[in-house]
């Protein structure tokens, strides 16, 4: 198997439609052969990453680090272009963790993508970023009556017991009722919760001219993507191998989702790159009454989850549709290729897909504009990889999202900024920052995992 890496020739999203005059950023015409951090990945995480360390500096009135950020293609080509564009915890998400770990953590969950809400707002105000934020609420829909009743009596024993999950959710039934306020045909319940939605590449892009434009300490290389990486115990510095040079840097951050094992190899079956399936639907004229909410539709045991994003223009961006080529494994699961996109009766599954899933829609004339794939990075335990690097010196990692990096990077990075300035670990920051538990990585995690496989 070829070695885990961004592949050229990406397929073409949306939300890369219109590329920032950084897109192909190269700094210096030579990469710096030395540097205080290298952070790898210019995503959402490897961005907000360098953005937390230059802001926590500055407020600490502490020395600016030398910061280098490398890309293995153009900036946020990777998942962060190629998402979803909104931020959210899905209710059957909190019902499931309330279940098998009790209230608390599904609150704790809640409250910590509250907090990224809350920062994602704060950054596009402070930062002046035009990238189409807004603060919506957002449709859990069930199209299946046995889900719809499991998760019916789970949220109403919870919400009953005064659990703090329930208290940002509001929960509706009845089909008519149902249909009418979500839209959606076939729908027999919906359960609303708070959300934001934005463009993600406008925002990290536009941050990204915001900290070029204040900090000299910070370079920017694209299309140059780390090889190997190796530890110099006597110079006690990493060195990075790419194809234009190494650079040899104190300390190291794994902005590098899916791709991860491909630099580390102890995350070989622990973080596991995994295809999915995006498209942007365009009517022939604006549908009325505008879709002002976003939407995660289950359709049923065996099928799965869709996720839809309206945006402003009308347009819809929608994600999902696994049921489709799950049965197809290696066209998903450890498969890295976003250059080539699914089967072709795996796509069709998009056309007619507003007219069939939304009243309204029938007569709109919407229409596939693209259809895209994008790289997740999947774990066993579903859960994220945040802190320094088992068994490593000076790494630290934030990677493995499992598809909702929307919902956990913010937090994440800002606290990985400050692991990374102060040389500490995960449970030095976990109160300050509010990290789940869940979130830590560890020697134990990697071995489980390795088990498991």
């Amino acid at each position: 198997m070829s070695q885990i890496l961004p592949v050229p020739g990406h397929l073409p999203s949306y939300w890369l439609s219109e590329p920032h005059k950084l897109h192909n950023l190269r700094s210096t015409p030579e990469l710096p052969a030395t540097c205080d951090i290298v952070i790898i990945g210019a995503g959402f995480a490897g961005v907000t990453t360098a953005y937390h360390i230059l802001k926590q500096c500055t407020e600490n009135e502490i020395n600016i680090p030398n910061i280098l950020i490398l890309e293995a293609r153009e900036l946020c080509s990777g998942a962060t272009g190629r998402n979803g564009g909104h931020t959210k915890v899905k209710v059957p998400t909190l019902a499931a963790v309330a279940l098998a770990h009790g209230a608390r953590k599904a609150s704790e969950m809640q409250a910590y993508v509250h907090t990224i809400i809350a920062g994602l707002k704060e950054i596009v105000e402070d930062e002046d970023i035009d990238c189409e934020f807004e603060l919506r609420r957002s449709w859990d829909v069930q199209l299946d009556t046995d889900e719809s009743s499991r998760l019916k009596m789970i949220y109403d024993k919870s919400r009953k017991e005064g659990q703090a999950w329930t208290k940002d959710l509001s929960w509706i039934e009845g089909e008519e009722k149902v249909r009418q306020v979500t839209s959606i045909t076939g729908a027999v319940s919906a359960c609303s919760s708070s959300s934001c939605s934005f463009w993600p590449y406008k925002f990290v892009s536009q941050l990204l001219a915001r900290m070029i434009e204040r900090y000299p300490e910070l370079n920017v290389q694209t299309t140059t993507p780390v090889t190997t990486l190796r530890y110099d115990e006597k110079r006690k510095e990493n060195i990075l191998s790419t194809e234009r040079g190494e650079v040899k840097a104190g300390k190291v951050v794994f902005a590098t989702n899916g791709y991860t094992a491909g630099l580390i190899e102890e995350f070989k079956g622990v973080i596991v790159p995994i295809r999915g399936m995006a498209t942007h639907i365009v009517p022939e004229k604006k549908v009325h009454p505008h879709l002002s909410n976003t939407y995660n539709i289950d359709y049923g045991k065996g099928m799965g989850v869709d996720y839809l994003n309206p945006r402003p223009d009308g347009g819809i961006v929608v994600g999902g549709g696994g049921w489709r080529f799950k049965d197809d494994r290696a066209s998903w699961y450890g498969n890295f290729n976003d250059a080539v996109g699914f089967k072709s009766e795996v796509e069709e599954y998009w056309n007619g897909y507003m007219q069939r899933n939304f009243l309204g829609w029938e007569g709109s004339g919407a229409k596939v504009d693209k259809v895209w794939v994008g790289i997740m990075g999947g774990t066993p335990d579903g859960f994220a990889h945040v802190g320094r690097v088992p068994n490593k010196i000076n790494q630290w990692i934030l990677a493995g999202f499992n598809g909702g990096g929307m919902a956990l990077i913010l937090t994440a990075s800002k606290a990985v900024a400050k692991m990374t300035l102060n040389d500490i670990g995960f449970m030095d920051v976990q109160e300050e920052f509010g990290l789940m538990d869940v979130m830590a990585t560890s020697l134990e995690r990697l071995k489980k995992a390795e088990q498991e496989k």
